[in-house]
């Protein structure tokens, strides 16, 4: 825990703080994020949750989601910005300088290129939130039902409601104690897993009715495209964990899903079932992540990005597994 006194430190000696995560925030950076707010202003910090992107609709549920401010743009100066989840660039906040004296990244995925001087990168922590649980219990702050309803929905939605495997002891072991400090785990999967939006639904009916695979049968992909959100009435924040419906296909070792973003640019989600490492092939994609989930955002056509990407994962595979037939030539499965 080298890495984490120094973050205490700064935190201990800070006033003002801002904390945010990536864009598109998931459950994991939204409770991680909420919790460490929470905890910090218990210790008398005035803190300042800020994200480029609003909070989707099936985390609202968190304590405190409704104080995030939204947007780009920052007002004032802050003795400490601390960014989790994610590296700095990530937040999409920062093209105008950052305006503190202390920087500090929190996260766990592998991809993180350390830019910050205070950066505190677990790679074997199944989610962020189980540093901030860390966090919290060297800052000398209980945990409240708040913060442990936080914490949980973190550890829950990043190990996949526990079913991924990156669920570790040390992950079942923190979402007990949050558990015996007052979350409510069917609060969490009712509005997580159990509350989809009509128009989600029919948007995921859309999108699988899509489905293609290569050959071999190794790859699987869908495409979710503009049209495809006017049609249905739906948002880009609808098709979250859509890509875990394309990798519980029987034989697929990597799934992909392209979801448009621009005229030419699509946002690409990689997930695998365990066998393929993704955090490099989504680096070669100029993006990252973890193992067995990764991304990037590329520019092009939809045959020019999926040329790209379907290759890249061919090679991936065929390197790691061995040769197969090629993704390039989709099939209905």
């Amino acid at each position: 825990m080298n890495e984490v006194a120094p973050i205490i430190a700064a935190l201990e000696r800070s006033v003002t703080v801002l904390v945010s995560v990536h864009k598109s925030p998931d459950g994991d950076a939204l409770g991680s994020q909420l919790a460490l707010v929470l905890a910090l202003e218990k210790k008398g910090k005035k803190v300042i949750a800020q994200n480029l992107d609003p909070v989707p609709e099936i985390y609202r549920f968190l304590p405190g989601s409704e104080r995030i401010k939204v947007g780009r743009a920052l007002s004032g100066r802050f003795d400490a910005i601390v960014v989790l989840d994610a590296d700095p660039p990530r937040t999409g906040l920062f093209d105008g300088g950052v305006p503190a004296d202390m920087l500090i990244n929190i996260d766990h995925h592998v991809t993180n290129p350390r830019q910050w001087p205070l950066t505190w990168l677990d790679a074997d922590a199944a989610a962020t939130g189980e540093m901030i649980h860390e966090l919290i219990r060297q800052l000398n702050v209980p945990i409240n039902p708040e913060i442990a309803l936080c914490l949980y929905t973190s550890i829950f939605t990043d190990t996949g409601s526990f079913r991924y495997a990156n669920t570790t002891a040390r992950s079942m072991r923190i979402a007990a104690d949050m558990i015996d400090a007052g979350a409510d785990p069917w609060l969490v999967t009712e509005n997580v897993y159990e509350s989809f939006a009509y128009r989600r639904l029919k948007l995921l009916g859309n999108v699988l009715a899509g489905i293609e695979k290569s050959e071999d049968g190794r790859v699987a992909w869908v495409v979710v495209t503009e049209e495809l959100f006017r049609q249905n009435g739906a948002t880009p924040e609808d098709t979250d964990n859509f890509v875990n419906f394309v990798r519980s296909t029987k034989g697929v070792e990597v799934a992909v899903l392209f979801r448009q973003t621009a005229d030419r640019q699509y946002k690409i989600s990689l997930r695998s079932k365990g066998r393929i490492d993704l955090a490099g092939l989504a680096q070669s994609l100029g993006g990252g992540g973890h193992k067995n989930a990764a991304g990037s955002t590329l520019d092009g056509t939809l045959g020019e990005v999926k040329k790209r990407v379907l290759g890249a994962v061919t090679e991936a595979i065929a390197a790691q597994l061995g040769t197969g037939q090629t993704a390039g030539h989709g099939r209905r499965p």
